[in-house]
């Protein structure tokens, strides 16, 4: 059973210290393949006082956020008397994924000491805890910068069945490496194969995933002031450059969003290049002043520097990155860059595969 198992065994040592009720029983019944709960991981038999419930345990022990979804669904199915009580078991839950539980109706307990649970009248509930398991990286990150790659021309082209080759043409990655990242997409629910081709499964999940393994502040920042009278005309002045073909740039964050699906106001302009030369270059260009406060004008050398320039289009005479890059740079940008993200995602993103069932 492996790690799924070792969670239990982990549950069974800590239960009386995550749930400090007093007369409250626990029997653990870790018979699989029981009649209605075939495959589940364990079954807790649990009196108290006059009360008798069963706690049906489906572990987690995946970040996938479509993963995590198929066991809430999973446990809800299967779940058919009034005394089980659908219960999720982590070694640690994020907020985020406490949040689907409760509304989704599902209870949890993690082994960092978040507790929710209810039947009757027996309610617990304990959170804030934070995680004890610093996660290790297990199997190989499908967020890296040459696997991302992947995502993004799935992503672009929502409906499209992929084969690997094809994939890996349109990537210009190994062959053998896209099908070894194609079984990490499919182990996390992110894909599926049809006929031995590639297709999405769960897009939301995906960007779900993916801006909680992304940081804008990974990505090396250079701080300018640029004299103008506002962020528009140092996109104006940028517009009238004639840039030669060996320095490359692309707008992100608010900049590149005003330009693609205009909604928030913003004070400084941001802009991806390749390399110090091209930072230089700008500079020269746009006559730009180092600046630690009042800078107007970041310039970023990317942390994901074979992927972040993938998709990248030229609006208004402006290269602008790809609407996924966008999202992730936006998502957690502090001054309203949720906001902005989430208008995207309505206006564009969602349109990039209309028919597809993420769940």
């Amino acid at each position: 059973m492996g790690v799924e198992f070792k969670i239990i065994k982990e549950l069974k040592s800590s239960l009386p210290k995550l749930i400090q009720v007093k007369d409250l029983k626990f029997k653990f019944d870790l018979k699989r393949g029981a009649k209605d709960f075939d495959n589940l991981d364990a079954i807790i038999n649990v009196t108290f006082g006059d009360l008798s419930f069963r706690l049906i345990i489906e572990v987690s022990v995946h970040n996938s956020l479509p993963v995590f979804i198929q066991k809430i669904s999973r446990l809800k199915s299967v779940c058919r008397h009034n005394d089980e009580v659908p219960v999720i078991l982590a070694r640690y839950l994020s907020p985020q994924r406490r949040e689907l539980c409760h509304n989704e109706g599902v209870f949890f307990i993690d082994l960092s000491g978040n507790v929710y649970l209810q039947y009757n009248t027996f309610y617990v509930e304990r959170v804030g805890f934070p995680n004890k398991f610093p996660e290790k990286r297990n199997g190989r990150n499908p967020f890296s910068d040459k696997a991302s790659l992947i995502l993004r021309a799935i992503l672009k082209e929502g409906e499209h069945l992929w084969g690997i080759r094809e994939m890996a043409e349109e990537t210009g990655l190994n062959p053998g490496y896209v099908s070894r990242i194609a079984g990490e997409l499919e182990k996390r629910n992110y894909i599926v194969r049809t006929k031995s081709k590639l297709r999405l499964r769960s897009p939301e999940g995906i960007l779900d995933d993916w801006v909680r393994a992304y940081n804008l502040k990974k990505n090396r920042l250079f701080r300018f002031f640029c004299m103008t009278k506002s962020s528009s005309d140092i996109l104006a002045k940028l517009s009238k450059i004639e840039i030669p073909g060996d320095v490359g740039y692309a707008l992100s964050v608010q900049a590149g969003a005003s330009l693609i699906s205009p909604h928030s106001v913003f004070k400084e302009v941001h802009v991806y290049v390749r390399n110090q030369k091209d930072i230089e270059y700008f500079k020269k260009q746009l006559k730009l002043s180092s600046a630690d406060q009042g800078a107007n004008l970041v310039i970023m050398l990317p942390y994901y520097k074979k992927s972040v320039f993938f998709d990248s289009r030229i609006v208004t005479n402006l290269c602008v990155v790809s609407d996924i890059q966008l999202y992730l740079d936006l998502y957690d940008y502090p001054i309203r860059g949720r906001e902005q993200a989430e208008h995207l995602f309505d206006k564009q993103l969602k349109e990039l595969f209309p028919k597809v069932n993420s769940k």
